[in-house]
């Protein structure tokens, strides 16, 4: 019998369930006969290319391919009236944290010391732009000034690694900031590599 659990929530708040227990890792066993070709992570020139290497990296659970994506300054804003973290947003350290033992496959513990399982693979289904384009933000925003925004629809479901093959579903709306930032290349030209700077959860549809 499978078990599914639909989080009307952000990424955030599901790896936040992943958290410090028994830091037991599972891996989904690859296919012998026709392994999978490594993934693309094509340079983030644009800000459609960061989110298509935003999607991969989740799609793949590679840690090291999400941190390229988020830019020093990253911040996570919870959905107004969110309990996952009194500040009301995740720095890109704790994001980090939180979603190195998601992707790890370490289990969590509940509010009252139940263990819980880990996540086995995940499946991200929708990451729609609802936006017509990406837009401006002005440099009074308090948050990302200087960045630019996009509104999408965003659906991933978690496999979980028990007997009851559960799924944690997160469906919901957010805002993504992308900052374009010039960097120097190896022949001293400058190139423009757009970063993940902000997310923000939406109230939940």
């Amino acid at each position: 019998m499978r078990n599914h659990t639909r989080l009307l929530s952000g990424l955030a708040a599901v790896a936040a369930l992943v958290v410090l227990a028994g830091g037991c890792i599972f891996s989904p066993d690859d296919d012998p006969v026709n392994p999978p070709g490594p993934p693309s992570y094509p340079f983030p020139a644009t800000q459609d290319l960061l989110m298509a290497n935003f999607k991969t990296s989740y799609d793949n659970m590679s840690i090291e391919e999400y941190r390229n994506v988020l830019h020093t300054d990253f911040k996570f804003k919870f959905a107004e009236g969110s309990d996952v973290e009194p500040s009301g947003y995740y720095t890109r350290e704790q994001d980090l944290q939180t979603t190195t033992r998601m992707f790890n496959g370490e289990q969590g513990m509940s509010e009252i010391g139940e263990v819980k399982p880990g996540v086995r693979d995940i499946d991200f289904r929708l990451l729609e732009q609802l936006s017509p384009e990406w837009e401006d933000v002005p440099e009074s925003d308090p948050d990302f000034p200087g960045s630019t925004r996009a509104l999408f629809n965003v659906e991933i479901v978690f496999n979980l690694n028990d007997d009851g093959n559960s799924t944690i579903t997160v469906d919901s709306q957010q805002i993504f900031y992308a900052m374009p930032v010039a960097e120097v290349q190896e022949d001293s030209s400058t190139r423009l590599r757009y970063y993940l700077i902000g997310q923000t959860d939406l109230d939940t549809h």
